[in-house]
């Protein structure tokens, strides 16, 4: 049939008019509802409307019915498909009956029902010959055969099955005695005890009579031995799975526990070691019988054992978040180049110190959607991990590059290696090889499972490599770039970055690394700043009389004078003391921030700095400076 869009039958071939009992002059220009049963037709209109609107061909099967002229129903299945003609749009319905192949279904349906049903007379048949020939207290009997049987419900058919014995009795739901039942009998091998029929509701007895043939009987018998033989090893199946399934429960339990008696022994360490040191160098401090450099190196002391403890406990406060889902990421057009040399500058004091070499090759301009503080703290981990387990006179390489459409960062060193066994579970929580290890190296063995998950929030991926023991090992990252254009957009922005928003600006900058001194002077030339750059905090505070700098930037990690001191002498001093200034760290939590702020400092900035967010603070600080 062919079906314009409003629902008229438009052609309709001889098998339509044969199946629908219609001559074609009665079909034509009808709508197409006089085919649907009446229940059926609002509901069809609905649905035909949107079936006008398909574009493509679908088949709509189911619970469908259609009506003949002469009122009869019968079982059909529609395939729809949308067909242009004459400059118009129609519909092409086939129409198949489907009353044999419905019909069929039922028939099968039943057949797997009735195959049910003999297979739940057959275990009932093997269960009561089996208790037939158990010795067995003759009423327990026939208690026993009757809960064999099946409820009457099962059985519409039958009214019930009855069981009658001396003074018991025993019914199936919806049973009704009768009295010739009651006077009824049967035989069992130890005698006769009582009477079993089954009845229909004319109350006629519905059992057959006659004895099973030794075939049938062997047949059955061999059917159910089978049954059985099939669900005692089911049942085997089943305790062999449950007893291992137990088993690894048990196992898993106890490394649990293993793990975190250790990791309680190992938090214990790492806290006490660091507090032990401050309550010596606290005693000692208080004694007063210090000269002025050994006071100096205590003071230092107590720094690095209070930012271990910071960190321990950033590291257990991180982990808290990630597992309760509750870790912040702020994700944000980041330069990775930007980040990865703030990560390895902050490094390299520690590299210095320890005789490791560090070196570095970092590709420009790659672009990543991040958080720029997680992801420094990404590599940052990974090198604190490699100068954990790198011994002196190693190294430690670093690159940053473009791989298609992904950036990689590599940290490779030549250290301790990794163990085979341990490299698949390298990045799981509180991992960190044997207990020998952890004590020589330190540390709770979260870094790695923090750098994890980061990077995988980050839509990344890591994996570590190792040639085992002693051969040193390899941490690669892989993480997604910004599009292609968006890329092309933002630096065709940068490239246009105002650059007279500091012009004749003058900028004393203050850091102690000569890489960061050499970036920040170039950045702050393209703004139109004039800098002045020192390396110290004392060179810093014998420029500002020299230079009269309109503003301050300096670094807050420095040996000697860090820029806490430089900006406390600065305040204390009455003709610098309105000198606006901005602090620049690698430290980027809240903690240090308002320390910082409390110091003195008008502005805050994390490494790695977006350049126009560096000369927009440096800017405004000026401006209210003049106003001021």
């Amino acid at each position: 049939m062919v079906i314009d869009t409003a629902g008229r039958v438009i052609k309709v071939n001889d098998e339509a008019e044969r199946m629908f009992g219609y001559p074609r002059e009665a079909l034509l220009g009808r709508d197409v509802e006089v085919i649907v049963p009446e229940r059926f037709r609002a509901a069809h209109r609905t649905k035909r409307e949107r079936y006008a609107d398909a574009s493509t061909t679908r088949t709509i099967a189911g619970d469908l019915a259609a009506r003949r002229a002469d009122g009869t129903e019968f079982p059909i299945e529609i395939r729809i498909s949308p067909l242009e003609m004459e400059n118009s749009q129609s519909i092409v319905g086939i129409v198949r009956d489907v009353t044999d192949r419905r019909r069929a279904e039922q028939e099968q349906q039943r057949l797997v029902h009735d195959l049910g049903e003999r297979v739940k007379e057959l275990t009932a048949l093997h269960a009561t010959g089996r208790l037939l020939n158990e010795p067995a207290d003759p009423r327990e009997l026939l208690i026993q055969i009757v809960a064999l049987l099946p409820p009457a419900w099962q059985y519409p058919e039958v009214t019930a099955a009855r069981i009658v014995f001396a003074d018991i009795d025993v019914r199936t739901p919806g049973f009704e005695v009768t009295s010739w039942l009651q006077r009824a009998e049967f035989g069992t091998s130890r005698g006769h005890h009582g009477a079993i029929e089954i009845v229909y509701k004319e109350e006629r007895p519905a059992a057959a009579e006659g004895v099973f043939l030794a075939e049938e009987r062997s047949l059955i018998e061999s059917l159910a031995a089978m049954l059985r033989a099939y669900f005692e090893r089911l049942r085997a199946e089943e305790d062999r799975i449950n007893l291992a399934r137990a088993e690894e429960a048990r196992l898993r339990a106890q490394e649990a526990n293993r793990a975190k008696d250790q990791f309680l022994a190992t938090l214990s360490h790492e806290l006490r070691s660091p507090l032990n040191v401050m309550l010596g160098w606290t005693q000692i401090l208080r004694s007063g019988h210090m000269n002025a450099e050994s006071t100096s190196r205590g003071f230092d002391v107590l720094e690095r054992s209070v930012r271990v403890q910071a960190k321990l406990i950033e590291d257990l406060l991180d982990v808290s978040r990630i597992v309760a889902g509750k870790l912040l990421v702020e994700m944000r057009r980041v330069d990775l180049a930007t980040v990865a040399g703030a990560a390895v500058d902050a490094a390299r004091p520690a590299a210095h110190a320890r005789h490791v070499t560090l070196t570095a090759a970092i590709a420009p301009s790659l672009f990543l959607r991040a958080d720029p503080q997680r992801l420094q703290q990404v590599i940052s981990n990974l090198l604190n991990n490699a100068l954990k387990f790198t011994p002196e006179n190693g190294s430690i390489d670093v690159r940053v590059e473009r791989a298609g459409d992904q950036a990689r960062i590599v940290v490779r060193d030549t250290g301790i290696g990794i163990d085979p066994e341990l490299l698949p579970r390298i990045f799981d929580r509180f991992q960190q090889g044997d207990s020998s290890t952890t004590r020589s190296h330190g540390g709770l063995g979260l870094g790695l499972a923090i750098v994890k998950h980061l990077v995988e929030h980050h839509g990344g991926t890591i994996r570590a490599t190792s040639d085992g023991p002693n051969r040193g090992s390899t941490f690669t990252v892989t993480l997604p770039l910004v599009p292609g254009e968006h890329q092309s957009i933002d630096a065709t922005a940068d490239e246009h970055m105002n650059r007279s928003l500091l012009a004749g600006v003058r900028v004393l900058v203050v850091d102690d690394e000569e890489d960061a001194r050499i970036t920040l002077r170039a950045l702050l030339e393209h703004f139109g700043a004039k800098p002045t750059v020192v390396a110290s905090a004392r060179d810093a505070f014998s420029a500002i009389s020299r230079e009269r700098p309109d503003v301050l930037l300096s670094d807050m990690a420095m040996p000697g004078e860090d820029g806490f001191m430089l900006i406390r002498r600065i305040r204390a001093t009455v003709p610098a003391s309105g000198l606006p200034a901005a602090a620049l760290s690698a430290y980027v939590d809240n903690d240090s921030k308002a320390l910082a702020l409390d110091a003195g400092f008008q502005a805050y900035l994390a490494k790695p700095v977006e350049p126009i967010l560096l000369a927009e603070t440096l800017a405004a600080l000026v401006h209210r400076s003049d106003r001021a």
